[in-house]
């Protein structure tokens, strides 16, 4: 047995061979005491644990790309961490179908419980037999997360609807569900090694990715981050909207002025033709188009970066708060949200816009 570090907690572990768990789900299933391991997915677990505690369940709803899904984990991870609580993701059941998504936290050093839909609720008695109320009636949903929830329209839904930063969540420290997007450092401000930490790949970078970490870190470089795909659709473009060129070339020509008419430029963008077409980050800059499979090494890669230059991306956020060090910049658009100007919470102060 263990005790959990931050609450009075008593675990009784099942530990599991790697080579059993190597493509297989870990279905929490409690048969008295013993745990049965299903064959339902890809995410992989070394430990399984039965956790007799009344410490905090944080329940937090994973929806989006790997970018969001960052978000959602780093606010809930923060809540659990401050409280010796526990981090629960949700995942509907027909994520990947529903959302055209992958869970891309897998990647990650990420700690918590990953359960779907359908058996959140007996899955959460399971795990947590000694919680007086494993799912908490504290909800709070952002505004333009609503129609995702899935409890949305039952009368248990509490707290608030909004976009914009929610301050009671700093000093929360009970159960909770959340569901919402949470873009702003604000969520997790005063634990940034630990957000860091978790956000390192578990898994080794290939060869080719290896070999331009290596050639990124060998002198002070630039990335520079283009989002567009969806953004110009007519949908998107309201709501958002894509950058010209002019943009983009702009930032780069500040980075140089300050720190050398040298300076690499790295290149990444889901639409590595226009960014090759418009000479983005000007003629010798490299551009890196073959991880779309793999958003996690393009944010390793970023990451390495001392300078960034944003589009109006959540990808393109994180890429950048990973890699910030001392004497380094990002330039970040002025305007995050072209349909909610009031949302300006994105961008830290820090950061120049333009």
């Amino acid at each position: 047995m263990a005790s959990h570090p931050n609450s009075s907690t008593v675990q009784i572990v099942c530990h599991v061979p790697d080579t059993l768990l190597d493509g297989l789900q870990v279905d929490m299933v409690l048969h008295s005491h013993a745990f049965v391991i299903r064959k339902t997915g890809s995410f992989r677990n070394h430990t399984v644990r039965r956790v007799m505690t009344r410490a905090p369940i944080i329940i937090t709803t994973i929806r989006g790309g790997l970018a969001n899904q960052m978000f959602q984990y780093a606010v809930a991870r923060r809540l659990a961490y401050l409280s010796g609580g526990h981090v629960v993701l949700r995942l509907a059941d027909d994520f990947e179908a529903q959302h055209e998504r992958v869970f891309g936290l897998r990647h990650f050093n990420i700690t918590g419980h990953v359960m779907y839909e359908s058996k959140l609720a007996v899955t959460l008695q399971q795990l947590f037999p000694a919680h007086p109320q494993p799912i908490p009636e504290k909800i709070i949903v952002e505004r333009e997360y609503q129609e995702f929830v899935p409890y949305s329209g039952k009368p248990a839904l509490a707290g608030l609807k909004t976009l914009l930063f929610v301050p009671e969540l700093l000093a929360w420290r009970d159960s909770i569900q959340l569901a919402g997007y949470w873009q702003t450092e604000r969520y997790f401000a005063d634990v940034p090694n630990l957000i860091r930490h978790d956000f390192t790949l578990k898994d080794p970078l290939d060869a080719r990715n290896q070999a331009m970490l290596a050639r990124i870190r060998s002198r002070p470089s630039a990335f520079i981050h283009v989002r567009r795909g969806d953004y110009t659709s007519p949908y998107f473009a309201r709501m958002f909207g894509s950058f010209p060129p002019a943009y983009y070339h702009h930032a780069a020509q500040i980075l140089r002025t300050r720190f050398g008419a040298d300076l690499p430029f790295y290149v990444f963008s889901d639409d590595p033709a226009w960014v090759k077409q418009n000479q983005i980050g000007g003629p010798d800059a490299v551009f890196i188009d073959w991880n779309d499979d793999a958003p996690q090494c393009d944010l390793t890669l970023m990451a390495a970066c001392r300078y960034a230059v944003m589009s109006n991306s959540s990808f393109s956020w994180w890429g950048a708060w990973l890699g910030e060090r001392p004497g380094g910049m990002v330039i970040a658009p002025r305007i995050w949200f072209k349909s909610i100007p009031e949302f300006q919470d994105v961008v830290p102060d820090r950061w120049l816009k333009i």
